[in-house]
């Protein structure tokens, strides 16, 4: 992951799998990888025309807000939100044109990723997967199967990014664990909650840390369908 605005970079962890891109060229093979990304409708995603959300935290009493449309099929993104000065930007970019400020787009990556992770299981290309028994979970109380997610040590914003994905029976991630780089200990640990139905996927609207100081949610989610131009809120279930 790449810094986030406000100056908070060593706060909030920022993914650092760059790529947005939904081609596999060597796919991992774990089932229960698959599992996770059909959970929350991979084999529907590409429906969405359009996927439109307001990304939030507080970290340390300090606020950010970054607010998105992505367009998966062109890859084409818009950002409304703050530049590194504090200046208001609205900004549209094509991301395959590869000619965009940077660090708008690592702020993109990151939103999107605590937004749609599950999706990469499948998108990403070079990840590895281990799957695990049970586990105590980070955040206690309870238990839960385990996948362990590595990035390819060239990749990405920041290469070689471990991820542990705490899952239910119903494949849908309970709380995640993330490396920066790999490292040993911990980055950011947080929870999967609030998992809402957005037009045909599911998504998690909110991520806490094991204290009042770390929260990441969601707000103006929808989607727009191919062919369609209505915007489709969450359900909430």
């Amino acid at each position: 992951m790449i810094p986030i605005m406000l100056m908070i970079s060593a706060c909030l962890f920022l993914i650092g799998c760059g790529a947005t891109g939904k081609a596999m060229k060597k796919h991992h093979g774990n089932a229960t990888a698959r599992r996770i990304a059909r959970a929350y409708g991979f084999q529907q995603f590409e429906r969405i025309e359009a996927i439109r959300f307001t990304f939030n935290a507080v970290v340390n009493g300090k606020k950010v807000q970054r607010a998105w449309v992505w367009e998966p099929k062109t890859d084409r993104v818009t950002y409304k939100g703050a530049e590194t000065d504090n200046k208001a930007a609205h900004v549209t970019y094509s991301r395959k044109d590869r000619n965009f400020d940077a660090k708008i787009d690592q702020w993109f990556i990151n939103d999107q990723y605590w937004l749609l992770f599950p999706f990469h299981l499948e998108w990403d290309d070079g990840i590895t997967v281990i799957s695990d028994d049970q586990r105590p979970l980070p955040i206690q109380p309870g238990m839960a199967n385990r996948i362990t997610v590595s990035y390819p040590e060239k990749t990405g914003y920041t290469p070689g990014d471990v991820y542990e994905l705490y899952y239910t029976p119903r494949y849908t991630i309970k709380q995640w664990v993330y490396h920066r780089g790999g490292s040993e200990q911990p980055t950011r640990t947080a929870t999967w909650e609030h998992h809402a139905k957005v037009g045909p996927i599911l998504i998690s609207l909110m991520h806490k840390g094991a204290d009042d100081r770390f929260r990441i949610w969601f707000s103006d989610v929808a989607v727009r369908l191919t062919g369609d131009d209505i915007w489709l809120p969450p359900l909430i279930f």
